[in-house]
């Protein structure tokens, strides 16, 4: 524990870096310009929105950027996210987001490769080009989004802030194909992934290299039916299950939760159910019991 004490800091504009500390990855988003020339600029304030049910991004902008212009046009991006690579890189990464600067001259030197998407429809070519911007070759993940105008004009506090916030729907998750492993855990190698702590002092951004990422296993304490539902949830898009429903696994040992959701997820869409009730459940192990 430190010795020091705390003292009030002086809340001001852009206080999460005037005024407190954030440390947090950021994304390189591409839009389309008026000439059809993908921009890229990066962004620390890129945070997910909604993460269940619908799926959506923020990004918080000045309303005079050109990503800000770009999106409200074409109202398509792309946040792309890279691995640390080394300083020189973030030098580059840092002069990308200089204000008043146009496409062309961020390209002279724009240290990425542009690519066209892989998702169909989503190409350079032709009409797409005019909406659809490359991403960026490097990148170990891309969202591909779009904005959501009715909603941001439906909320006040997202209508009329001075800042532009820009309500992405997430269209399309790019991933390279060595981190998909990770994504349930199989995997044994993470993205590299940099870090930037903000504006300070009036005259310099802070980056940081990250340590090699390492996991620890969750702590036994029970499948708490919370738990539970958070992990049956994520088995299956089509299979829904409700908190009661998941009130009646709680005895499960957690070693052994994802086998035995799976194994009611396999039964309810076998038997064509996409809501897995408290019913359901008492059911399947009225079923178990009478074998």
């Amino acid at each position: 524990m430190s010795d020091h004490s705390f003292v009030s800091s002086p809340i001001r504009d852009n206080w999460y870096q005037r005024s407190s500390y954030l440390g947090s990855t950021f994304a390189l988003i591409t839009t389309v310009d008026e000439e059809g020339n993908t921009n890229v600029g990066p962004y620390q304030l890129s945070f997910p929105f909604e993460v269940n049910t619908r799926y959506s991004w923020m990004v918080i902008s000045r309303p005079t950027s050109n990503t800000a212009t770009n999106v409200n046009r074409t109202l398509k991006c792309a946040l792309n996210f890279v691995e640390y690579k080394d300083e020189a890189t973030i030098e580059l990464i840092l002069k990308l987001g200089f204000p008043g600067q146009t496409t062309e001259e961020k390209a002279a030197y724009n240290p990425f490769k542009l690519i066209d998407s892989p998702t169909p429809g989503r190409d350079s070519s032709l009409d797409a080009g005019k909406v659809y911007p490359k991403i960026l070759a490097e990148a170990y993940q891309v969202y591909e989004c779009t904005l959501d105008v009715d909603r941001i004009q439906e909320n006040p506090i997202l209508r009329d802030s001075h800042s532009a916030h820009l309500l992405l729907n997430i269209d399309n998750i790019l991933l390279r194909e060595e981190y998909m492993a990770m994504l349930d855990g199989s995997g044994d190698r993470m993205p590299h992934i940099p870090l930037t702590y903000g504006f300070r002092g009036g005259n310099t951004f802070w980056f940081g290299d990250t340590l090699p990422a390492y996991k620890k296993p969750m702590p036994d304490m029970g499948a708490n039916h919370e738990i539970v539902q958070y992990e049956a949830n994520r088995l299956d898009d089509d299979v829904r299950f409700t908190m009661d429903a998941c009130k009646q696994l709680t005895g499960i040992p957690n070693n052994f939760v994802r086998q035995v959701l799976q194994g009611i997820v396999n039964q309810a869409k076998s038997r064509g159910i996409s809501n897995v009730d408290e019913a359901f459940i008492i059911e399947l192990n009225k079923e178990r019991a009478d074998q």
